[in-house]
């Protein structure tokens, strides 16, 4: 693959540097416009300008691929392990951070949101608590049991656990049970 790619850069190089030298030369005069479109209107010439069209496109085709894996890029977390790099993506850290929320802590409601921080990542939990559970230890609870876990399993570092508590509501079973009185 990588050498398929190393072929795609270096006709991609040729062939924009050269349709760029053409260019230049025909606008400087050193090459007869007329002469070109003359020759352009041969069915060589139709052939070669099919040619660089597609291969234009195909140039433009991989540069959208790599925006893509540049994106991709900018969003993985990093990892510098003893025999190189690990990437983690995002959705990846989410799914872990949920679990903990589910299953150590005991939320049912919360929105996991991630950014990168200057050596690692900083978390933001958007929740609903009941109005039994105490906001401040229930947020100092995540922000513990996360900068602790993530750290722990995923090798990234926690910069930041930022918990925002949207409402606070009784539960379904609590309201159901509370009618039913």
């Amino acid at each position: 693959m990588r050498q398929l790619r190393g072929l795609g850069f270096g006709a991609a190089m040729i062939l924009t540097a050269g349709l760029g030298i053409v260019l230049i030369l025909a606008g400087a005069g050193v090459l007869s416009l007329t002469s070109l479109w003359s020759y352009l209107d041969t069915v060589s010439g139709s052939i070669l300008v099919i040619l660089v069209g597609s291969a234009l496109v195909l140039v433009a085709v991989h540069f959208l691929i790599v925006l893509g894996d540049e994106r991709l890029n900018r969003a993985l977390f990093h990892h510098e392990g003893e025999w190189g790099r690990i990437d983690l993506a995002p959705n990846a850290i989410k799914e872990f951070i949920a679990g903990i929320l589910r299953d150590r802590i005991g939320l049912d409601q919360f929105r996991i949101l991630l950014k990168h921080h200057a050596n690692g990542v900083a978390i933001t939990i958007r929740t609903t608590l009941s109005p039994d559970q105490k906001i401040t230890d229930v947020g100092e609870r995540i922000q513990r049991e996360l900068s602790q876990h993530v750290a722990d399993r995923t090798g990234v570092q926690v910069g930041d656990v930022v918990v925002l508590v949207r409402s606070i509501r009784a539960s379904e079973t609590s309201l159901k049970e509370s009618t039913s009185d």
